[in-house]
C-alpha cells in the first residue's frame, strides 16, 4: 500500500470533508475547512482528515475519520502526529471513552471534569445525554 501525502485542506474540499463527518457520525458543528488536515492517495483524493479546532480558550483535535479501505495502515496516526506535533500548547480532545487507550499512545491524557476548560466543559456537559444510550465521553489534553 501506498504511502499517503498530506495536505492542508482547500475550499473544494469542504463538501468531501462534511460528507466523511457525517458517514462516521462525529460532531458536525464547527466544521471549517481551513481547519482541515487531509491524508490523500496517489491519485489525490482524500483518504483521511482531521482538524484542530481553535477556541477562545483552548484548542481541540477532532474530526479524525479515515475511509475504511485505508484504516488499519497507519493514516490516523500519521494525521494525529501531523497536527498535534506542530502544535505549541496543550491539545485536547473529546472522544468515546473506548478510545481512551488508542490517545493515550500519542501522549493524550485523561482531563477531569474540573481540569478542562470551559469550552469543553459545555461540550461534554452536552454528552451526558449520549449515557441515555449507553455512550461515554470524555475529555482528554497532551501538553
Amino acid at each position: 500500500m501506498p504511502t499517503p501525502s498530506f495536505r492542508p485542506a482547500n475550499a473544494s474540499d469542504d463538501a468531501a470533508i462534511r460528507r466523511l463527518i457525517r458517514a462516521a457520525r462525529l460532531d458536525p458543528t464547527n466544521l471549517h475547512w481551513q481547519n482541515f488536515t487531509c491524508a490523500c492517495d496517489d491519485a489525490g483524493r482524500i483518504i483521511g482528515i482531521a482538524q484542530v479546532k481553535p477556541y477562545r480558550d483552548c484548542r481541540e483535535f477532532g474530526s479524525l475519520v479515515v475511509v475504511p479501505s485505508w484504516q488499519g495502515k497507519g493514516v490516523a496516526a500519521a494525521l494525529i502526529r501531523q497536527l498535534v506535533d506542530a502544535e505549541k500548547g496543550v491539545v485536547w480532545l473529546v472522544c468515546r471513552d473506548r478510545l481512551e487507550s488508542f490517545y493515550a499512545r500519542f501522549g493524550f491524557v485523561y482531563a477531569g471534569y474540573h481540569s478542562r476548560p470551559r469550552t469543553l466543559k459545555l461540550k461534554t456537559g452536552f454528552a451526558i445525554l449520549a449515557r441515555l444510550f449507553g455512550i461515554r465521553v470524555i475529555a482528554m489534553r497532551r501538553g
